[in-house]
């Protein structure tokens, strides 16, 4: 793995030292279950938003986790394959330190868990077919963000929605290319949120990961730690003092 920017690094050289100072006072309790939040309104304040974004990385670094943890994906986890997949969980995960970094608040507490759909871990093809539905609707999800943020005027989240967009739509091909899918760079565009999208609309889509049901019964499962996520990372043992 190449040497990557620090999130304190990241933050001062995009101006968001204080970004959580500021957006303190926008937080508010989450009283509600975390399908309550994703109900839309007319206009998402920044601090909706990026608790929503939060959440959506959450739940993409444990998927990234427990598909390189699980010994079922013979393609994912190949010698040519998984360091990709081992660069996403760090992508992921950087991601969602960076937005908790300005302020965000997870909508499922501070120990996130989630729920996939049956067999998800057991074949390359289900992990795969997994791998470019939450991407999309990430990408779809980020693409309503900056919009929003920039009415909010927010363009300096604007801005890093667009960055953790373009890792996003990464992923999506990366999971094409493990799969050998012909043309794995398949778009000429992203998909576009509809007209007056919010961002919690589109994030519907991630409501079935959030809970133990019929269409996503595998699970729990934990988003690891930091310490986890260096040994799946760096594929050795995890040192607390390095």
């Amino acid at each position: 793995m190449e040497t990557r920017t620090t999130r304190r690094e990241f933050l001062k050289k995009a101006g968001f030292m204080g970004a959580a100072a500021t957006m303190g006072g926008l937080a508010e309790p989450l009283l509600a279950g975390p399908t309550k939040v994703f109900a839309a309104t007319m206009a998402e304040s920044t601090q909706e938003i990026i608790n929503l974004a939060l959440t959506a990385e959450q739940l993409a670094t444990t998927f990234y986790y427990t598909g390189v943890k699980s010994s079922k994906l013979t393609m994912t986890n190949n010698q040519d394959n998984q360091p990709y997949v081992r660069a996403a969980i760090e992508e992921e995960w950087f991601h969602a330190e960076l937005l908790a970094s300005a302020g965000a608040k997870s909508v499922v507490g501070n120990h996130p868990k989630f729920y996939f759909p049956k067999g998800t871990f057991d074949s390359d093809a289900a992990f795969i077919g997994v791998l470019e539905a939450l991407e999309t609707a990430f990408i779809e999800a980020y693409l309503a963000a900056i919009y929003q943020f920039s009415m909010n005027g927010r363009t300096d989240l604007a801005q890093l929605a667009g960055q953790i967009m373009g890792i996003e739509a990464e992923h999506r091909v990366m999971g094409r290319v493990i799969l050998n899918k012909s043309v794995p760079n398949n778009l000429t565009l992203e998909k576009a949120p509809p007209k007056g999208a919010t961002v919690a609309d589109v994030a519907k889509a991630l409501v079935p990961f959030l809970s133990q049901s019929k269409t996503n019964p595998d699970g729990p499962f934990w988003m690891p730690t930091k310490a986890e996520i260096k040994i799946a990372v760096d594929g050795g043992v995890y040192n607390p003092n390095a």
